[in-house]
C-alpha cells in the first residue's frame, strides 16, 4: 500500500517549479516575435536619399555671346497693325506708315478703304467693296463709274432694255415691244422680232432689221399701212411714209410726226395727198412743234382748216394771236377769242395779250389772265386807264361773285 501512494502523486515544490518554466517560455516566445515584427517593418520603410546634380560638372552658359533682345520698331510696328487687319491699329503707327498701312488694308476692311488719301486707291478699294452692295458706290470719288462697275445697268435710262442686252437675253424685254426692237437693233439680227407677239408689229420690226420689206405680205390694206407706219418710225425713214396708201390715217400721222421731229413742215407737200390732208398735215405739225408757221401754209380761202388750226395752236400754248391769221371772217376770228380767253382759257398766257391788234380783245386779255392768275396787277398792262378801271372792277366782281 505504501508504494501505490509513492506513484500515484508528485510533490508541491515539483509542480511550481514546471509551471514556472513553462510562463518563462511563452514570456520569451512573446517578447521575440514582438522585436521580430519591428525589426521587419522597420526594413520595408527605409528613407529615400535624394540625389543632388552635380555642379561641378555643369556647364555654365555663356552671357557675352546671347542675342540682347530689341524693342518692336516702327516698321515691325507697321508689320504687326498689318497682320491684325485690324485698321484702328494704323492710325496709332509713325506718321510714313499711316497711310500704307490703309492701303494695304483697305480691300479687307471698309474702314481702311474710307482713310485711304490717295483718290485712284480709294475708288479702287471703294469700287471692290460696293461688290456686295452698290450703295457704297456713294463713298467714291466717281460714283458713277463704281455703279458701273458694279452693275453696268445700274444708271441706265431702260434698265430692263440695258440687262435683256448684258445676258444677252431678249426674253427679259417680256413683251416690251420698243424693248424688242432696241434689242433686235442693237444686236443687228431680227430673232428678237419674233417675240412680239402683234404679227403687223414683229413683221415691221424685221423689216427694219433687215431693210426688207415684209408689210406688202399682210392682205389688209389697214395692216399695210399700220406696219410701213412702224417701219418708217423703227428706221427713222420719212420716206417709208410715202408707202402708205395716200390719205390714210396712218399716212398722215407718218408725215407729221416726221415733219414736227424734223422741224421741217415742207415734209408734209406729199404730191398724193390731197388738199384736206396736207392741211390736216400742217396742222399737226403747229401742234406737235410749237411752230405756228404750219398754219400759215394753210390757204386762207380753207377756212375751215385755218381756224382749226389756230383755234387748237391759240388754246394749247395760251397764246390767242394766233387767232390773228384768221382775217376772211372776223366772225370767226372774234370766235377764236372769245374760246381761247374766255371758254378754254387754262393754258393763257398774260405775255401773248400785248401781241393783239384788237384794241377790245387785247384789253379783254388783261382782264381774264387776272381773274386767272388772281392778280390785279395785270390790268396794269392795260392801253388805256378806262379799260385798267374795268378790268379791275371785272376782277373785283369775279372775287365776290
Amino acid at each position: 500500500m505504501a508504494k501505490e501512494k509513492q506513484y500515484r502523486f508528485k510533490s508541491d515544490e515539483g509542480m511550481n517549479a514546471t509551471l514556472l518554466i513553462g510562463v518563462l517560455l511563452i514570456a520569451v516566445l512573446l517578447v521575440g516575435g514582438g522585436l521580430l515584427y519591428i525589426i521587419t517593418q522597420k526594413k520595408g520603410a527605409e528613407p529615400v536619399v535624394p540625389v543632388l546634380p552635380n555642379l561641378t560638372n555643369q556647364t555654365q552658359p555663356n552671357l557675352t555671346n546671347q542675342t540682347p533682345v530689341v524693342p518692336c520698331d516702327a516698321a515691325c510696328a507697321y508689320r504687326n497693325a498689318v497682320a491684325s487687319r485690324n485698321p484702328a491699329f494704323c492710325a496709332n503707327l509713325s506718321a510714313q506708315f499711316v497711310q500704307p498701312c490703309y492701303e494695304a488694308l483697305s480691300n479687307v476692311s471698309l474702314e481702311a478703304c474710307k482713310a485711304v488719301a490717295d483718290a485712284a486707291k480709294k475708288q479702287s478699294c471703294v469700287t471692290a467693296s460696293a461688290m456686295a452692295n452698290i450703295s457704297i458706290c456713294d463713298l467714291a470719288g466717281n460714283r458713277s463709274a463704281c455703279r458701273h462697275a458694279v452693275d453696268p445697268c445700274a444708271d441706265a435710262s431702260d434698265k430692263v432694255l440695258c440687262n435683256a442686252l448684258a445676258k444677252s437675253d431678249p426674253s427679259l424685254c417680256r413683251s416690251d415691244t420698243w424693248c424688242l426692237f432696241n434689242y433686235s437693233a442693237a444686236k443687228t439680227n431680227s430673232s428678237a422680232c419674233s417675240l412680239i407677239q402683234n404679227p403687223v408689229v414683229s413683221a415691221a420690226c424685221v423689216s427694219a432689221i433687215k431693210r426688207q420689206d415684209k408689210c406688202s405680205d399682210f392682205p389688209l390694206q389697214s395692216q399695210k399701212d399700220y406696219c410701213y407706219q412702224l417701219y418708217a418710225m423703227y428706221t427713222d425713214d420719212y420716206l417709208v411714209c410715202t408707202q402708205i396708201y395716200p390719205d390714210s390715217s396712218y399716212g398722215l400721222d407718218c408725215l407729221s410726226r416726221f415733219a414736227a421731229k424734223m422741224h421741217n413742215y415742207s415734209i408734209c407737200k406729199q404730191d398724193a395727198l390731197s388738199l384736206n390732208t396736207l392741211w390736216a398735215c400742217y396742222t399737226n405739225y403747229s401742234l406737235l412743234s410749237g411752230d405756228l408757221s404750219g398754219c400759215y401754209q394753210i390757204d386762207k380761202l380753207a377756212t375751215t382748216s385755218l381756224f382749226h388750226c389756230a383755234f387748237e395752236y391759240a388754246k394749247k400754248f395760251g397764246d390767242p394771236t394766233a387767232c390773228e391769221l384768221i382775217t376772211e371772217t372776223l366772225t370767226m376770228r372774234s370766235t377764236c377769242y372769245q374760246g381761247t380767253m374766255i371758254y378754254s382759257n387754262s393754258n393763257l398766257k398774260w405775255q401773248n395779250c400785248a401781241g393783239i391788234t384788237n384794241f377790245e380783245w387785247k384789253n379783254k386779255c388783261y382782264t381774264e389772265s387776272a381773274k386767272l392768275y388772281n392778280d390785279p396787277s395785270l390790268c396794269d398792262y392795260a392801253t388805256e386807264e378806262f379799260a385798267r378801271q374795268s378790268c379791275r372792277s371785272s376782277y373785283a366782281a369775279n372775287k365776290t361773285g
